[in-house]
């Protein structure tokens, strides 16, 4: 029974060589990553209700109140509370109604990049390449912007987003375009995604949902006002307008 027992092991180990050789937190830690984020794509699928409105990726209730002209000065005011800068706030929002691209998902991924600072400047990355601005445009990626562009709020939203949008498109999920845009497109394509990209796709989608709920529970349509024709009559002689009661003739 020993040796029989022995044998297996050795077998094993010959036939499953990349699992007998990793350590086991780190396996643990990976499987663990993985349950979580599976958790989030099945999460993602469910369409929350909260005070009657319903969330979906098909009808995004903040995109869809954007658009009425009552309710965006209250949008933008929402935003600019999260910011601290209606500049940004507004610029966010703009391009975020312009690529289709909630507006949650939009200010989690910018705090995630910047922390909302339009100045933000990165040069850790390996390949001697700069990050700057609120979505943190690469320099190699955008190579035809100049450096004060990078620092503009608007345009580099707009940039960052239509990125995302592009992202979104081509991996055909919200986690995998995260994870491109973190990434870049040829390692998630070949399956080699880095486990920090997968704790950054994590972050994002948390914030993204305390942004939706904080969202939802403060948000009440307004009402639409609807203005009623001015209506003109002929008022006999001997009555009154507000009361149409007869007062005799003069």
């Amino acid at each position: 029974m020993i040796f029989y027992g022995f044998f297996l092991s050795l077998l094993a180990a010959f036939i499953f060589p990349s699992l007998t050789n990793r350590e086991p937190s780190i396996l643990q830690d990976e499987l663990a990553l993985e349950d979580e984020l599976l958790e989030i794509s099945l999460e993602s699928v469910a369409m929350p209700m909260v005070d009657g409105l319903i969330w979906s990726d098909e009808q995004d209730i903040i995109l869809e109140a954007y658009q009425d002209p009552v309710d965006r000065d209250w949008i933008e005011l929402f935003f600019e509370g999260l910011t601290g800068s209606r500049d940004i706030a507004v610029a966010i929002l703009a391009n975020a109604a312009e690529f289709n691209i909630p507006p949650s998902l939009a200010f989690s991924l910018c705090w995630e990049e910047s922390r909302y600072n339009p100045r933000a400047v990165n040069r850790a990355n390996s390949n001697k390449t700069v990050d700057r601005g609120l979505f943190q445009l690469n320099s190699a990626s955008f190579p035809d912007l100049k450096e004060q562009d990078f620092f503009d709020p608007n345009t580099n939203a707009r940039h960052g987003l239509s990125y995302l949008r592009w992202c979104l498109n081509t991996a055909g999920t919200e986690i995998a375009g995260l994870a491109m845009y973190n990434a870049g497109s040829n390692k998630v394509r070949t399956g080699g995604t880095p486990k920090r990209t997968l704790d950054y796709i994590s972050r994002i989608i948390n914030r993204q949902r305390k942004i939706d709920e904080l969202f939802l529970s403060d948000y009440s349509p307004q009402p639409e006002i609807v203005e009623t024709p001015e209506i003109i009559a002929e008022v006999p002689a001997g009555f009154t307008l507000s009361l149409l009661t007869p007062l005799g003739r003069f």
